[in-house]
């Protein structure tokens, strides 16, 4: 996980800086506690892994954002080594599948910035349609960035 929870390219597009050793370890300590959705604010976090060596390659989260709307958000991130090769799009569909299968959602949403077109490409490959474009209406990281928010329907996963 320090491979690419280390790296700037890597967390320049995610909610958290750059991590020492020590930091990747209580952030995995925390992670670990993130194994449910019963309520608003829930997560579950799951290691995206080969399955080979059992290394870790990335990681793929979902967030209950409203019980009332019964919608989730997603996200992911992956070691740049392993980009490009599937494992994303395979771990985030395995997820929204658990998800809509076992919580009470009614559509999935991913938010993401727009200088990140990798991660659209993987929202596309779900599936997901590009509901907003948003102008700089985040201010992440000291600038303001622009965003993306795609999403999909459960009515609309069951035929995917």
């Amino acid at each position: 996980m320090l491979e690419y929870q280390s790296n700037p390219e890597v967390t320049r597009y995610i909610p958290w800086p750059v991590r020492s050793s020590e930091q990747v370890q209580e952030a995995l300590e925390k992670g670990l506690t993130c194994t449910k959705i019963d309520k608003q604010g829930d997560s579950v976090l799951l290691s995206i892994e080969l399955k080979e060596s059992k290394k870790v390659i990335g990681q793929t989260n979902l967030n209950l954002v409203s019980e009332k709307n019964k919608y989730a958000e997603f996200g992911y991130v992956i070691n740049p080594s392993y980009s490009g090769q599937g494992f994303v799009t395979e771990a985030a569909s395995a997820l929204i599948t658990w998800a809509f299968a076992n919580v009470d959602l009614h559509r999935i949403g991913a938010v993401m910035d727009q200088r990140n077109p990798k991660s659209r490409k993987v929202c596309e490959r779900l599936g997901l349609r590009l509901e907003a474009s948003h102008l700089e209406d985040d201010f992440f990281k000291n600038e303001w960035t622009s965003t993306w928010i795609f999403a999909i329907l459960k009515s609309e996963w069951k035929t995917h």
